[in-house]
């Protein structure tokens, strides 16, 4: 498989993962919401409150892992590709952000890591 041909089916993963990760957001952003709105009829649920806002956190932060490895696929940028995948993140992204986000940045991992810096 070419280069390039590489590059876009590396796009089209994170591209899936992107839109996948969003609504992952969403959904924490109206847990957090309603939490909000509970909290003020009932102050013991403020342990509930922290995890959904710990949750929205970590997803944000993979959100933007995933957002910058499309970018990079995008502009052909072979050495951020290669410095941002992380089997790891793949991990915290299935864990985080949904089945998945974290299923597409593990299938991305083996063509990123066979991709050539010109």
């Amino acid at each position: 498989m070419s280069q390039r041909s590489e590059l876009k089916s590396i796009k089209t993963y994170m591209l899936v993962a992107l839109v996948f990760a969003i609504l992952s957001l969403i959904v924490y952003i109206i847990l957090v919401a309603l939490y909000l709105i509970v909290s003020i009829v009932a102050p013991l649920a403020a342990i509930i409150g922290v995890v959904f806002i710990a949750l929205l956190v970590v997803d944000a932060i993979v959100l933007m892992r995933i957002y910058k490895m499309y970018t990079a696929a995008k502009n052909g940028d072979i050495s951020t590709l290669k410095s941002l995948n992380s089997i790891g993140w793949a991990i915290v992204a299935l864990l985080f952000s949904g089945l998945i986000p974290g299923i597409m940045m593990l299938l991305a991992h083996s063509p990123i890591e066979r991709l050539q810096q010109e």
